[in-house]
């Protein structure tokens, strides 16, 4: 699962940076590499209105790099550069129960592969399908954009075979897909970031809204705010929540007429305020929309059903903000005085006396990961060559403990049931090339502003750390022959899979961390990796590769067997659903 739900909705380049997204995914795997699988404002398994996830996180290929860190006195970020994002930059696979689904948009075609008999299977979808999202439910079903001919296709594995259906009529343009986590209700939409000089005019505001009713499927088109950057949905399947620039643009789902635009929430009165510094988090409920600004110390909160806004005030610049999978609560940090703040959220926006303050004395915390759980914080900064980890247990009564690692943490991803972490190692070397030599991740540059003096974006080094977070016991680190490029947390929190990539050396493979005895597995791969997730109900983690027939690689999460796969279009021609 991805190390976050509330992730960043507005991200400002040059300030909060992030490495380009992996724009091919498992797309990539087949012959093509037209799109993507997943997307940057996609799939919302938990129902939050926030940029969420599925089976994995990481890096792209040739992520690995200087730091060009400046070291900075603990407790404080005062010469600090800002915190860069990276655990949310890598874009997944599309997993669901037993089967792995793979678009091609040259073919035409959709490859579904059951990751416990290895079957391969193909089917037609629509004109260059592209873009790919799980539905949860009963049954395997994943929803598919059509790009050329602008329709969806909807496929679902039941008893008797697989079940296609198509959904006319989509906004031209969309290349983003968002799905309730009840499996009733999918958003096609346009993301204005993955345009290539997008005209500053074109606002991208159509949102095509489909009910995912299984004998029939239909869909309404609605109107948002000018460029929305992310969609989420109620838990309760009611309402739609678009984050745009013009504030936060409310859909009601459960009309007798249809979806329809009930109401644009305002976050600001300013109306000369950057948007690109704003980052907005919604409760999984729908509730509260929190907002944290970069550079400001407070944190502002609307109420979404009465639009009231009010603000928390902490003692410095809030660095990074992130909510517990539950919306129970908020935690924010304060790097240049070393606060974490508590956020309760459970009655609505809470009073500044309400906020729990933590001092973190003599550490630098800039940067916070919220275990799925929601009982740990993990506190770190990959603003500076810090080798420490600091662990906050939030309830009952805050306390935290500080873990030595032996490298500069990049980036934490705790696992599944709160109880591990992976934690990603910077490179400490000097200089900014990649290791291998290689463009960034999906063929251009680091998103920073133009002309801008900027510090170089941390990159992972040659080493990873397992860390158990609810027993005082040192982490274990590992090295490997190649930068870590993605990781993948099993939903039981008992495997992790890490992948490496060096494009000069030919160096491929995923190594597999066991909890809690901290175990490493060694799996070489014969290509470059591009996508890695698990298949949860099959016991299988997976990584897909560049190939030009395609590739994957099943790991056994229980024995660390590992099986490959090459050809996928070549396979589905004599493999046929009642027949294999």
């Amino acid at each position: 699962m991805r190390k976050r739900v509330a992730r960043r909705l507005l991200e400002r380049p040059g300030v909060k940076r992030r490495l380009p997204v992996a724009t091919c995914a498992l797309l990539a795997a087949l012959s093509a590499c037209a799109g993507s699988s997943g997307d940057l404002g996609g799939a919302s398994p938990s129902g939050s209105g926030n940029i969420s996830g599925g089976a994995g996180t990481g890096f792209g290929p040739g992520a690995a790099g200087s730091s060009g860190f400046d070291a900075g006195p603990a407790g404080t970020g005062g010469t600090l550069p800002p915190e860069t994002e990276l655990e949310s930059s890598y874009e997944v696979p599309v997993a669901t129960g037993h089967f792995i689904w793979v678009a091609n948009p040259t073919s035409g075609r959709v490859a579904y592969i059951n990751a416990a008999s290895f079957e391969v299977h193909t089917i037609e979808a629509g004109n260059a399908p592209t873009y790919i999202a799980p539905i949860p439910s009963s049954d395997d079903a994943v929803i598919v954009l059509n790009v050329l001919s602008d329709d969806a296709t909807v496929l679902r594995v039941t008893a008797t075979g697989l079940d296609s259906q198509t959904v006319r009529g989509v906004a031209h343009g969309a290349n983003a897909l968002a799905v309730s986590s009840d499996g009733g209700w999918a958003i096609a939409w346009t993301d204005a970031r993955r345009i290539k000089n997008a005209d500053k005019f074109e606002g991208y505001q159509d949102l095509t809204v489909i009910k995912l009713d299984p004998q029939a499927p239909r869909k309404t088109i609605v109107t948002a705010g000018f460029r929305p950057v992310s969609i989420g949905f109620a838990a309760d399947g009611s309402k739609a929540f678009a984050v745009t620039e013009d504030g936060i643009t409310v859909v009601d789902l459960t009309g007798a007429t249809g979806p329809r635009v009930s109401k644009n929430v305002i976050i600001t009165d300013d109306a000369t305020e950057d948007v690109d510094t704003r980052d907005v988090s919604l409760t999984p409920n729908g509730a509260l929309a929190l907002i944290r600004r970069e550079g400001s110390a407070a944190i502002g909160i609307v109420d979404l059903a009465t639009s009231a806004r009010s603000q928390v005030t902490l003692s410095g610049p809030v660095t990074d903000l992130d909510l517990t999978t539950d919306g129970k609560r908020a935690v924010a940090v304060v790097r240049a005085t070393a606060e974490v703040a508590i956020l309760p959220l459970e009655a609505g926006a809470p009073t500044s006396a309400a906020v729990t303050h933590i001092s973190v004395a003599g550490e630098v915390v800039g940067s916070v990961a919220l275990a799925p759980g929601g009982g740990t914080a993990l506190l770190y900064s990959n603003a500076t060559k810090l080798e420490r980890l600091t662990v906050l247990t939030l309830a009952p009564a805050p306390s935290y403990r500080v873990v030595k690692l032996h490298a500069p943490v990049l980036s934490v991803f705790p696992s599944g049931d709160g109880e591990n972490a992976v934690v990603l190692h910077a490179d400490t070397s000097d200089g900014t090339p990649t290791p291998d030599g290689g463009p960034a991740p999906d063929g251009g540059s680091s998103e920073v502003d133009a002309g801008a003096a900027q510090p170089p974006v941390p990159h992972a080094g040659r080493a990873f750390s397992l860390v158990p977070l609810t027993a005082d016991l040192p982490a274990k680190i590992q090295t490997t022959d190649a930068p870590p490029e993605a990781v993948v947390l099993s939903p039981g929190g008992d495997r992790a899979l890490i992948t490496i990539h060096d494009d000069v050396k030919k160096v491929y493979a995923v190594y597999m961390g066991l909890f809690p005895t901290l175990e490493v597995q060694r799996v070489g791969l014969a290509s470059p990796p591009i996508a890695a997730g698990v298949v949860a109900e099959a016991g299988r983690g997976y990584v897909a590769q560049k190939h030009p027939e395609g590739r994957i690689t099943f790991v056994t999460l229980g024995s660390g067997e590992a099986r490959t796969l090459t050809g996928f279009e070549l396979g589905s021609r004599v493999v046929d659903w009642t027949q294999p």
